[in-house]
C-alpha cells in the first residue's frame, strides 16, 4: 500500500472517500425507486381483476404472511381483500422486512412499518386509521404522483369491488378523497 506524505495528497484521497459516501444514498434511493416502479406495474396489471385474480384464476395473499387469501368459494370474495391485494403485490417483487406481520387487515401495514406523510411511488396508502366514527380501514397502493395529485390502484374499492385505479386531487394526510374515506399515512416497503 502507497503511503500518501502530502498534505496534498492526504486531501485528495479524504475526498474521493467522502465523494464515495455521498454517492451511496442515491444508489440506494435508485433502487427504492425501481422498487416503487416494480410495484406500480404489477398493481397497475391486475386493474380490472376480482377477488379470484385475473380470469378467476388465483387468489391474492402475499406468501410469508398471515393473510389467507381473497378468493372465496365459487370465485366469491372470502372477506375484505384490499390487504390480501397490497400484500401479494408486494411479495411478487421481492419486498422484505416485517411481511409476516400482514394479515387480512389494512391496519397491519402498521405493523410493517410507520405510516408517514411523503407518499413514494410502490407505497401503501392507507385509509380511515384510528378515525373516530369510522370503522372500515382501507389500503392501496401509490402508483403515480404529480404535483399534489395521487394515483392509487386497490383491491376491493370501487364497483364491483375489483381492481381499480383512482386519482386524488391531494395526497395531503387528513384529506377526506370521498365521502368515506380520510388519508391516514404511507408505509414505504423495503427490499427483500
Amino acid at each position: 500500500m502507497r503511503k500518501f506524505t502530502s498534505l496534498a495528497a492526504k486531501s485528495a484521497v479524504i475526498t474521493l472517500l467522502a465523494g464515495t459516501v455521498i454517492a451511496t444514498p442515491g444508489i440506494a434511493n435508485a433502487q427504492a425507486s425501481s422498487l416503487g416502479t416494480q410495484i406500480a406495474a404489477t398493481a397497475k396489471g391486475q386493474i380490472g381483476a376480482g377477488p379470484c385474480g385475473l380470469n378467476n384464476k388465483g387468489s391474492y395473499w402475499g406468501r410469508g404472511t398471515a393473510q389467507t387469501g381473497s378468493c372465496g368459494p365459487n370465485h366469491t370474495e372470502a372477506h375484505p381483500w384490499c390487504a390480501d391485494f397490497v400484500g401479494w403485490v408486494w411479495w411478487k417483487n421481492g419486498v422484505g422486512g416485517k411481511m409476516n406481520k400482514l394479515n387480512n387487515l389494512a391496519s397491519s401495514f402498521t405493523a410493517y412499518g410507520s405510516m408517514h406523510s411523503t407518499p413514494k411511488v410502490g407505497d401503501a396508502i392507507l385509509y380511515n386509521q384510528h378515525t373516530p366514527g369510522t370503522a372500515d380501514d382501507h389500503v392501496a397502493i401509490v402508483v403515480a404522483i404529480s404535483g399534489s395529485k395521487i394515483s392509487v390502484v386497490g383491491g376491493n374499492q370501487g364497483e364491483p369491488g375489483s381492481v381499480s385505479p383512482h386519482t386524488w386531487a391531494s395526497y395531503k394526510v387528513g384529506t377526506w378523497v370521498n365521502s368515506a374515506q380520510k388519508i391516514s399515512g404511507y408505509v414505504t416497503p423495503v427490499a427483500g
